[in-house]
């Protein structure tokens, strides 16, 4: 099952709404049964493995599924970038050790399933309160605050540089799968996930990667080209990256749009199959990212979930 998505739009004002934080993180569905702890990322992949101190959840809930997003805190603020190291390990023991080191955190926002019972056709109001007398461990699980007044919490998240506000009308079902206008997202900062085609070397080190050739699903199976991301690739991430493009390479360019000589230069052409995030200005009239920044590879998404954002 994926997970209910929300609109980008313009916050809603009414009683028929609740406001919570966007949390800056990683979406999951929490799979809590007899056998343990199953984390579900956004794209459906299984990575209960990279987070192990989350299973405590077991100690006091017995059988649930639970919507939330985890989030690494660095300075008291989520931090897509100290979850980025969180996300994409693998190795057992080696998560252990970033658990310890840098511990994450769920930020539970919804349930869909109780004890056996499916409560994914309730209103979001029930399905809260149930969300509330779960016996989360404060530690490692967070119930996501709600709140009546939207505006306040939109200046608030702003003043502490959150990442937005999502609106969710009160008597809505959850609807997996589905980008929803029951649910409405607000951000104060332009993020766009794009698909990696290709990378260019850095300059004067022909073998590190100096900078991404992005691109966005055309609608019609290809991918046009949206521009070059070098801003935000440090040597370390560079390296990263190569082990993760390396072994995709391919002799063409999976672009099907024109891309400029000066962006193709030098470049490497890789299998459309990498997700990553970047942070941006907007977007010129040719469809390009205005001054995009890397934020990191986004491992729960899958290139046909690319879309772009409003």
């Amino acid at each position: 099952m994926r997970p209910m998505l929300a609109t980008p739009g313009t916050q809603p004002i009414g009683d028929d709404w609740l406001h919570e934080v966007k949390w800056d993180g990683m979406r999951v569905l929490a799979d809590i049964s007899a056998a343990g702890l199953r984390l579900l990322s956004r794209s459906g992949r299984d990575v209960t493995v990279s987070f192990p101190e989350l299973a405590v959840v077991t100690a006091g809930v017995k059988d649930a599924l639970i919507d939330g997003e985890i989030i690494a805190l660095r300075a008291g603020v989520p931090s897509f970038a100290a979850l980025a190291d969180r996300m994409h390990v693998g190795d057992a023991r080696r998560a252990e050790e970033l658990a310890q080191s840098q511990p994450v955190t769920v930020m539970a926002f919804d349930v869909l399933r109780l004890y056996g019972v499916d409560l994914m056709q309730r209103p979001l109001v029930e399905r809260r309160t149930s969300l509330s007398r779960l016996s989360l461990p404060e530690a490692t699980w967070r119930n996501s605050p709600v709140y009546d007044d939207g505006p306040a919490l939109l200046t608030a998240t702003l003043d502490q540089g959150l990442e937005g506000v999502v609106a969710k009308r009160r008597r809505s079902t959850y609807q997996p799968g589905r980008r929803s206008p029951d649910w409405i997202k607000t951000a104060h900062r332009l993020h766009q996930v794009c698909v990696v085609g290709g990378w260019r070397p850095e300059t004067g080190s022909p073998e590190e990667i100096g900078a991404l050739l992005l691109g966005m699903p055309d609608g019609a199976g290809g991918l046009s080209f949206a521009g070059r991301v070098g801003s935000g690739i440090s040597r370390a991430v560079g390296q990263d990256l190569k082990r993760l493009l390396g072994p995709l390479r391919q002799p063409r360019p999976p672009f099907s749009t024109d891309i400029p000589r000066l962006d193709a230069a030098g470049a490497r052409w890789c299998e459309p199959s990498v997700v990553v995030e970047v942070r941006h200005l907007g977007w010129t009239t040719g469809d390009r990212l205005r001054q995009p920044v890397f934020r990191g590879v986004r491992s729960d998404l899958d290139p046909a979930e690319v879309r772009r954002e409003s």
